[in-house]
Parts: C-alpha cells; sequence; structure tokens
C-alpha cells in the first residue's frame, strides 16, 4: 500500500506515516496538500509557532491543483470528529469538525451551515464558527471547519445522505474558486468514509 496519494476525491491520500493522533504535532487531521506537496502546520512548524509557514512533509510540486483539473483538483472531505455532544440545557453543546485534504478560505458574507436533522424533535442548524481552532474572520484559511450548534431538545441529530452545506462562502484557498458541490455534500458513500455518526444528545 502506498504511503501517501495523489488522486482527486479519495479520502485516504493523507500520509500514512502521520499518525490519527490529536496529541501528535504531525497528526494526520491537520495535514494538508499545498503546491508543494503534503504539509503540516501548527506546533509542528516553526519550533511551535502557529504563523510559521507550514512544514513540507513530502515534496510534490502542484499537489493540490491550480485548477479544477490538475492536482487534487478539489478540496475533499477526510475525517469527521464530533468535538462536543453535551447534555441539553446548555447552548453550543454540539460541535463537530470536518477535515479537508487541502486548505479552504473564508471569503466576507455568510458563515457555512449545515442543518442537523432531529430524529423526533425540532431540527437545528449547525454554523461553522473556527477553523483549524481559529475564530471564523474574513479571509481566514485552514483545512478544518468546526461547527457549532444547540440542541432543541434531547434528541438524536444527523446530517441525512446527499445533505448539503448552506451558505459556503469559502473558496479553494489556492485557486480562489468557490468550492464545488462534492466538496460540501455528504452522500452516504462520502459519511461512511470519513467515520461519520450521529450525534446523540441525553
Amino acid at each position: 500500500m502506498p504511503l501517501w496519494g495523489t488522486s482527486a476525491d479519495a479520502t485516504t491520500n493523507k500520509p500514512k506515516f502521520c499518525p490519527a493522533d490529536a496529541n501528535s504535532p504531525y497528526d494526520r487531521t491537520e495535514v494538508f496538500a499545498s503546491q508543494a506537496g503534503w504539509v503540516v502546520r501548527g506546533p509542528a512548524t516553526g519550533n511551535g509557532n502557529t504563523g510559521a509557514d507550514p512544514e513540507i512533509l513530502i515534496a510534490i510540486g502542484g499537489l493540490a491543483g491550480a485548477s479544477a483539473s490538475t492536482g487534487l483538483e478539489h478540496p475533499t472531505m477526510t475525517k469527521y470528529t464530533i468535538v462536543t455532544k453535551d447534555d441539553h440545557g446548555t447552548s453550543d453543546n454540539i460541535v463537530f469538525e470536518i477535515a479537508y485534504d487541502e486548505a479552504l478560505k473564508y471569503a466576507a458574507g455568510s458563515a457555512a451551515t449545515l442543518l442537523l436533522s432531529a430524529d423526533a424533535g425540532s431540527n437545528v442548524t449547525a454554523t461553522l464558527t473556527h477553523m483549524n481552532g481559529v475564530v471564523l474572520a474574513d479571509t481566514l484559511e485552514g483545512n478544518i471547519l468546526r461547527f457549532t450548534a444547540t440542541s432543541a431538545q434531547a434528541d438524536t441529530y444527523s446530517l441525512t445522505n446527499n445533505r448539503t452545506m448552506g451558505d459556503p462562502d469559502l473558496k479553494d484557498a489556492i485557486t480562489g474558486t468557490a468550492i464545488e458541490t462534492d466538496s460540501k455534500k455528504f452522500t452516504s458513500a462520502r459519511k461512511t468514509a470519513i467515520g461519520y455518526e450521529d450525534i446523540v444528545i441525553a
């Protein structure tokens, strides 16, 4: 099995030698493709300077792709993580993250949203609040999107098949173009590939 991939749309392209461990400075979730190759930002770079240029792990010129037909072509979801699922009764008790294999850029406008369908009660809307742990702001870039919502009742909340991100004023950080439908749509196959699970609120 290759130690990394370069196929467009694949969720398993990121370097296999990077651990899936949030405590590691080389956490695979933090790894993404740039025009220089597979890189990682954050604690692994610049003696802990999170503002330093990303560290190049594997040099592959043009990996991210300068257009929708080159390199990885467009950002692909690679991992889903539930961060918080506190009991009903507190604000912002639902928090989850979606990681991508390329960096996205937030343009001035509306924050992205995702409708969470409730099994028995009222649905709720989760809103993009952070990118790579930084509060959403104009021109912010990152490959990890954090969504936050407040439950309407104790219930099970889900992203139904083919749910599409709403109002995504997000662009491909390399090409500067709006992200394509495939980058924001939760098909059944995509959900399985990224480790999706419903959010159960007591």
